[in-house]
C-alpha cells in the first residue's frame, strides 16, 4: 500500500524514530503528531512513522501541517504487531521509540530517550512512564488502575534498575532500530494489541536483554478504560497467552497473575472456575459499571482501592482462564452461562427393556410428558428377547424405533445396538425403572454444553452409586416427583462435580465421546460394571465427567429380591473383569472404584479430578 512523506530528511539522518501504529483513531493520531512537533529535541534529530493498519477510512496527513518530518505507510488490517514491523523498515535512525497513538508525551520526551539510550549498557531496552491523563482520571475504575498492578505495573517498577521481558510494554518503549529488524513481532499468531509485545521481549531476554525503567520518561496515556472493555480484554490476553504458552513450550507462562498460578492447576481448575464465577461476575460488573456512572469526577477512597482491587483481580483472572479455554478448546464457558444451552440438536434416548412392561411404559410415559419442543429427541429401544408382552407393545407405539432381540443379549450389547442406530448430536443412554421430570433434559444440556470437552454427564438419583445417590423423600406419583426435582434443581442449580466413573441408569454424553472410544465393553455382559468402564475411557481420552447436581431422576428399586440377589452375583463376577483391566488385578477390596482409581492415578495413568476452589478464591466470592 502506498506512504506520504512530510518534511525532507537531513542527509546525516535523523538520531531518533518514533514509531506508531494506529488504527481507526485519525484525531487521536493527529494530537500525538502536533504533540510531537513541539518537542524540544531539534526537528532535524527525529522523524516519526505512522503506520496505519487498514483503518476503515484511510488516515491523512494535513500538507505542510508539522515540521518534523513525518512517514505515513498503509497496510490491510493485520494487528500492531504487523504494523511495527512495517514500519521499522521505513526508520532509518540507530534507535526506535515505540509510542501508542494514544500517547500524551512530555515535551522533552524524546530528548530525554535519546540522551538516556547513550547511557545504557548492552542488550537493555529503555521505557518509561505511561500513567493515566487527569482527563481520563475523572473516571473511577481507570483512577483503579492507575493505582495498581492490573492494567500496567507501573507502580512497582523500580527507577533505573533492569526488568525482565514482561515489562516489554511497547506503549513509551526504545530500543536499538537493528535488533527490531533483527527480531520481528510475531504478527501471525499475535494479532491484537496484546501479548504481541511481551512475546517478543521474552524473546529478547533469552538472548540477553532486559528492561530499564527511567521515571524520567514522561509520557501520559489519553485513554479511558470501561469495566467491561477491560474484562473483554482479560479474555484476550488467555486467548494470547495460551498461545506464547504453546509456541514456545513454556506453560508457566499462562499465569498472567502470580497468585493465581499459586493457586489453580491450569489443567484442573479453569472450567470449574469460570462456572463458579459467573454470577458473581455478573454482579461485580454491575457494581463497577454503576460506580462509573454515578461517581465520575469523584477520587475514589484509598480503603477502597485494596478490596475493589481484590475483586477486579479475581474476575479478570477468571476471564483470562475463559480466554484460555477458548484458545485450548474454542469453547468459552460464558456463552452457554450468559445465553444458554444450544437447542434444535436432537437427543437420542436409548432405552434397553427386558421383562418389565410396566416399568418401560412408566419410563417412556414420563420421558413424553417431560418433552421440551425446543429440544428434539428420538426414542431407540432395544428389547432383550422379553417375554411379558414389552416388545409387542413397544411395536405398536409409533414414536419408538424398536430393535428387538430374540433372547438376552445383555445390556452392554444392547445398549450398542442402540447406539449404532441413534442419530442424535446428543446420546443418553437409559435404564428402562429410570424416570424423569420435566427439565431433566434442559437442565443435563447445559452441564454437556457449558464445557468444551465436557464427556459423560449424570444426574442424582435414589439409587446410584459413585456419589450419584442422594436422600430422597418424594412420593413416586409424577406430581411428587416434579416437585422434587424441581426443588433439587432451584438449591443446586448448574452446580456440577466433577467424577471420573459415573453409573449409567441414565447418563448424557456427546457423540465425540463414541467416535473416541467406542461403545461399551461386552465383555461386562450381560450387566455390570460396563458404565464405569465407559465413562472412566472417556476420563482417560481427555473428556471430562461430571455429576449434575441439579438433576434428579428416579431410579426404581428391585421389585423382587431373587433379582436383586442375581445382581449382586454379576456385579462379583464383573468386578473381577473391571479389576483386571483398570487395576491390573483384582487384590483390590470388592466394588471399590476409587482404589482402582487411586491406582491408576499412581501410575500416572488416570488424571487428578478438577481441585476444589481454594480458599483465596472463596474470599473473593464473599467480596462481590
Amino acid at each position: 500500500m502506498p506512504s506520504a512523506m512530510n518534511a525532507p530528511l537531513p542527509a546525516a539522518g535523523p538520531d531518533l524514530s518514533v514509531l506508531v501504529p494506529t488504527y481507526g483513531r485519525a484525531e487521536t493520531v493527529l494530537r500525538l503528531l502536533e504533540r510531537l512537533d513541539q518537542q524540544t529535541l531539534p526537528h532535524e534529530r527525529f522523524e516519526v512513522v505512522v503506520v496505519d493498519d487498514g483503518s476503515p477510512v484511510p488516515i491523512a496527513l494535513p500538507a505542510g501541517r508539522f515540521r518534523m518530518r513525518v512517514t505515513l505507510l498503509r497496510q490491510d488490517n493485520t494487528g500492531p504487531g504487523a504494523a511495527r514491523n512495517r514500519g521499522v523498515q521505513a526508520c532509518r535512525a540507530p534507535w526506535t521509540l515505540i509510542l501508542n497513538d494514544d500517547a500524551v508525551p512530555a515535551p522533552d520526551l524524546l530528548a530525554r530517550h535519546l540522551a538516556r539510550a547513550a547511557t545504557l549498557p548492552p542488550q537493555t531496552a529503555l521505557l518509561g512512564t505511561f500513567d493515566f491523563t487527569p482527563a481520563a482520571l475523572h473516571s473511577p475504575f481507570t483512577q483503579l488502575l492507575q493505582a495498581t498492578d492490573l492494567l500496567f505495573d507501573f507502580p512497582n517498577l523500580r527507577d533505573g534498575e533492569r526488568h525482565p521481558w514482561s515489562f516489554f510494554w511497547t506503549c513509551n518503549l526504545g530500543l536499538p532500530t537493528a535488533t527490531l529488524r533483527a527480531n520481528l513481532f510475531d504478527a501471525e499468531r499475535f494479532r491484537e494489541a496484546i501479548v504481541e509485545d511481551v512475546e517478543l521481549g521474552y524473546r529478547l531476554q533469552q538472548q540477553g536483554w532486559g528492561v530499564l525503567f527511567d521515571r524520567s520518561l514522561v509520557c501520559l496515556h489519553d485513554h479511558v478504560q470501561q469495566p467491561a472493555r477491560y474484562f473483554e480484554r482479560m479474555v484476550r490476553l488467555g486467548v494470547n497467552l495460551a498461545r506464547m504458552a504453546h509456541k514456545h513450550g513454556d506453560p508457566t507462562l499462562l499465569y498472567h497473575f502470580e497468585k493465581a498460578a499459586a493457586e489453580v492447576a491450569y489443567d484442573g481448575a479453569l472450567q470449574l472456575h469460570c462456572e463458579a464465577f459467573h454470577v458473581v461476575f455478573t454482579r461485580a460488573l454491575a457494581r463497577l459499571e454503576a460506580l462509573e456512572r454515578d461517581e465520575p469526577g469523584r477520587p475514589l477512597a484509598a480503603a477502597a482501592v485494596p478490596q475493589l482491587a481484590k475483586l477486579v483481580r479475581q474476575l479478570g483472572t477468571v476471564c483470562c482462564f475463559r480466554g484460555m479455554l477458548l484458545e485450548r478448546e474454542g469453547h468459552d464457558p460464558f456463552a452457554v452461562l450468559d445465553g444458554g444451552i444450544r437447542t434444535g440438536e436432537l437427543t437420542s434416548l436409548v432405552v434397553v427393556s427386558y421383562d418389565a412392561l410396566a416399568k418401560t411404559q412408566q419410563c417412556l410415559a414420563a420421558l413424553r410428558a417431560a418433552a421440551d419442543p425446543a429440544l428434539p429427541t428420538e426414542f431407540v429401544v432395544v428389547d432383550n428377547g422379553s417375554t411379558d408382552g414389552s416388545a409387542e407393545w413397544l411395536a405398536a407405539q409409533p414414536d419408538v424405533r424398536l430393535i428387538r432381540n430374540a433372547d438376552n443379549a445383555g445390556a452392554p450389547r444392547a445398549r450398542n445396538q442402540g447406539l449404532a442406530v441413534a442419530r442424535g448430536r446428543w446420546l443418553v443412554c437409559m435404564d428402562n425403572d429410570a424416570v424423569v421430570t420435566p427439565g431433566w433434559l434442559r437442565r443435563l444440556l447445559h452441564h454437556a454444553q457449558v464445557d468444551g470437552r465436557s464427556g459423560c454427564v449424570g444426574p442424582v438419583s435414589n439409587r446410584a452409586a459413585h456419589g450419584q445417590q442422594i436422600p430422597f423423600a418424594g412420593g413416586t406419583d409424577p406430581e411428587a416427583l416434579r416437585r422434587f426435582a424441581d426443588g433439587v434443581h432451584a438449591q443446586y442449580e448448574r452446580q456440577g462435580q466433577p467424577h471420573n466413573i459415573l453409573t449409567s441408569f441414565c447418563l448424557l454424553f456427546r457423540r465425540e465421546v463414541l467416535d473416541a472410544i467406542g461403545g461399551f465393553d461386552e465383555r461386562f455382559s450381560p450387566w455390570g460394571w460396563e458404565d464405569d468402564d465407559f465413562t472412566l475411557r472417556a476420563t482417560l481420552a481427555g473428556f471430562r465427567n461430571r455429576i449434575a447436581r441439579d438433576v434428579f431422576v428416579r431410579h426404581d428399586h428391585y421389585e423382587r429380591p431373587e433379582k436383586a440377589a442375581r445382581h449382586a452375583e454379576l456385579l462379583l463376577t464383573n468386578w473381577r473383569r473391571f479389576a483386571d483391566k483398570w487395576a491390573g488385578g483384582h487384590d483390590v477390596p470388592y466394588a471399590d472404584s476409587a482404589a482402582v482409581e487411586a491406582r491408576m492415578r499412581a501410575r500416572g495413568d488416570l488424571p487428578s479430578l478438577h481441585v476444589p476452589l481454594p480458599a483465596a478464591t472463596q474470599s473473593a466470592l464473599a467480596l462481590a
